[in-house]
């Protein structure tokens, strides 16, 4: 159980990890309206726990220890702190974890005012960082998870969830 647990969380990093280097890769914005980004989504809509409530297909991709990694999965946050997800991850050509198969891990995040989030393993150490767009409808996503490189991208799923 605690082996589906760590790797639906590493999913969640993963997810959260791409998100971040997404943004921060895309020189075009950031460099040249990073501040002005930040004020304005706390001036004008600011994020919480609620920014991210139902569920949001993933993709994670990057490199491990063991070599090239790619997930599919799907995430689904409560608006109150508190997800969970399943995936399937290739590493190195090899499924390690079946989104049909493998249970569904649960972690817990926090969102700040300005739309960063992170998101924390069972003994409290933070797995990945993220950061949420679009009002909640995407998030993109970094893991912390030492010797790997892994980013991603959640998308929400339908509008009412």
């Amino acid at each position: 159980m605690k082996r589906s647990i760590d790797r639906s969380m590493l999913a969640a990093l993963a997810v959260l990890a791409a998100l971040a280097v997404s943004l921060l890769s895309s020189g075009t914005v950031w460099p040249t309206r990073k501040a002005g980004f930040v004020n304005s989504v706390n001036a004008e809509e600011g994020c919480s726990l609620k920014s991210l409530h139902g569920s949001y297909g993933f993709f994670r991709s990057g490199t491990v220890p063991a070599g090239p990694l790619a997930a599919v999965g799907i995430g689904v946050f409560d608006g109150r702190g508190s997800m969970t997800a399943r995936q399937t991850i290739r590493r190195n050509g090899v499924t390690t974890s079946d989104l049909f198969a493998t249970p569904a891990a649960s972690s817990v995040y926090e969102v700040d005012p300005d739309c960063a989030g992170r998101g924390f393993l069972p003994d409290g150490s933070v797995f990945v960082h993220f950061v949420i767009v679009d009002r909640g409808r995407e998030v993109l996503i970094l893991s912390l998870s030492d010797a790997n490189t892994i980013y991603g991208v959640m998308r929400k799923i339908g509008d009412d969830d």
